[in-house]
């Protein structure tokens, strides 16, 4: 059963990851509030051992580069005057490369550092929101660089994406 469903999500996921999306605001939002919120759930829980911190900090940091080598293959694309991220099948591979990273730092740390972290079970999710956030801050950071002027273009898109819908 968990086998179908997580071919099911992984599937949505890939298709997610190869449609076209309007560049907004939103975009840019997203990581920040993600890392807003586990940054708020941390602050709420009890003192995390070394171990923790440092898979948070190497998660973060391999995430944000591999966010920056997706940025590199993504493709903006014009058209009907608004501008698009389009997928790509390199980007598919390098989000499908992100997958092990955080089973073989869990390894690592167990079973080479000897010590155990905390985050696991259903306190994991910080540490999938921190790599998402770091994936996606990673990947509009690279399209910032490539297309410095992509941010007037943002809120111009914002404001022509609200037309459309109010229509």
């Amino acid at each position: 059963m968990f086998l179908v469903l997580g071919s099911f999500l992984l599937l949505i996921v890939l298709f997610n990851q190869l449609k076209e999306k309007p560049v907004t605001g939103k975009l840019y939002r997203q990581p920040l509030a993600l890392l807003l919120f586990t940054g708020l759930t941390l602050s709420m829980m009890p003192a995390l051992p070394l171990i923790d911190w440092i898979i948070l900090i190497t998660t973060l940091c391999f995430s944000f580069g591999l966010g920056l080598l997706q940025g590199r293959f993504t493709p903006l694309i014009h058209h009907d005057s608004t501008w698009y991220l389009a997928g790509s099948m390199m980007s598919v591979l390098v989000w499908s490369l992100s997958i092990p990273i955080r089973y073989t730092l869990n390894f690592i740390s167990i079973h080479y550092l000897f010590m155990t972290p905390l985050l696991t079970g259903a306190s994991s999710f910080i540490i999938y929101f921190i790599f998402i956030a770091g994936f996606l801050l990673g990947r509009y950071s690279m399209l910032l660089f490539r297309y410095p002027s992509l941010m007037k273009n943002v809120g111009k898109n914002e404001q022509k994406l609200k037309r459309l819908q109010m229509r």
